[in-house]
């Protein structure tokens, strides 16, 4: 019988940051992604090239932050907007609802990592065109090592600035929990936001080795070649964005469908005699409990001759090895998302 899986999980978010590129070949997106490789000694996916993010950390769910929001005149009121359903707002004014903290994890990370301050001043504060803000004009580098080692130096830095982090541009796009085979496990909510203009990155160089601004499809298909490698998340989330063209239909589709719970997706991990299959949420063959086992299941057949074995709807992706993946989906997604596509066929 399996071992029944008690490992806790955390909470953690990244940021899938859009930035509008004007130089475009014909045929391509009109927009880049940033993604950065991680330091290879990091003690979780070393060498992995990943969007920004983290763990979640007590301050960012503190309740100092709505103090800080109070300052700014109509803050308060934008604040309840990003929280989803009458619930949310249950207990506003003491302390911080998941989908204000979460935000707020995405950019501090984000600021550490890549050194990129998405906020907004009083005059920003009223944009509504849906595009994300950053400030420049500060000494980046001396903050970005304090926030890196202070993580409540962050609301320092934005009274500093007379700034708001700027969470009513990121919208909630998915959300994935790690597999039970893993050590280490993390429920991250992975955000959209979408920029204008690319902001100059600064890595920090602990967890950063380098980075990149690419077209989506670039980076999977550099993925297929073995140039870099991509975690089923960023595989995946990369290749729903084939969906999109221009980055404005991507921005719009992320905000309108924003208010919807995304279902979580948890791979469970089977072993086939010619690879690895990762069965998810939807697929017919996808457990009752996902946590049932925490060692990779053996089926003792090939990932083909595995397929079969469902009835009809197949939501999985099936892995040669680390770098050759395919994405196997034949139905719509139950939170209205949409599906990937397959960049091989792009």
């Amino acid at each position: 019988m399996p071992k029944k899986v008690v490992d806790k999980i955390r909470h953690s978010a990244s940021l899938i940051l859009l930035s509008r590129n004007t130089k475009f070949p014909p045929g391509s997106s009109d927009y880049n992604a940033l993604l950065f490789t991680r330091n290879s000694k990091s003690t979780f996916m070393p060498d992995a090239s990943v969007f920004p993010g983290g763990v979640c950390e007590t301050v960012d769910s503190s309740p100092v932050w709505l103090r800080h929001f109070s300052r700014y005149e109509g803050s308060a009121k934008k604040l309840k907007k990003i929280c989803k359903g009458a619930a949310s707002t249950k207990g506003f004014n003491e302390n911080l609802n998941a989908d204000i903290s979460l935000r707020l994890t995405a950019l501090r990370e984000t600021f550490e990592e890549m050194g990129i301050l998405l906020c907004r001043d009083r005059k920003t504060l009223t944009r509504t065109d849906g595009y994300a803000q950053f400030s420049e004009q500060f000494d980046r580098q001396h903050w970005q090592r304090i926030v890196h080692n202070d993580a409540s130096k962050y609301l320092t830095l934005c009274e500093e600035l007379d700034v708001v982090p700027d969470l009513w541009s990121l919208h909630e796009w998915s959300a994935w929990r790690t597999p039970s085979t893993f050590q280490k496990r993390f429920e991250t909510v992975f955000f959209l936001a979408a920029l204008q203009a690319q902001p100059k990155v600064l890595t920090e160089p602990n967890e950063v080795k380098d980075y990149k601004w690419r077209a989506p499809l670039d980076y999977l298909k550099a993925a297929l070649k073995k140039e870099l490698w991509l975690p089923p998340p960023q595989y995946y989330e990369l290749s729903r964005c084939l969906n999109f063209q221009k980055l404005e239909q991507l921005r719009l589709f992320a905000q309108h469908r924003s208010s919807e719970r995304d279902v979580v997706i948890h791979p469970v991990i089977y072993k086939c005699t010619d690879g690895f299959v990762h069965l998810l949420p939807g697929d017919d063959l996808y457990p009752l409990d996902p946590d049932a086992s925490s060692e990779k299941i053996e089926t003792g057949i090939s990932m083909a001759e595995f397929r079969t074995l469902a009835k009809k709807n197949l939501h999985r992706s099936e892995h040669k090895n680390q770098h050759e993946s395919q994405l196997i989906v034949n139905f719509e997604s139950a939170d209205g998302h949409v599906i990937p596509l397959d960049p091989k066929t792009h």
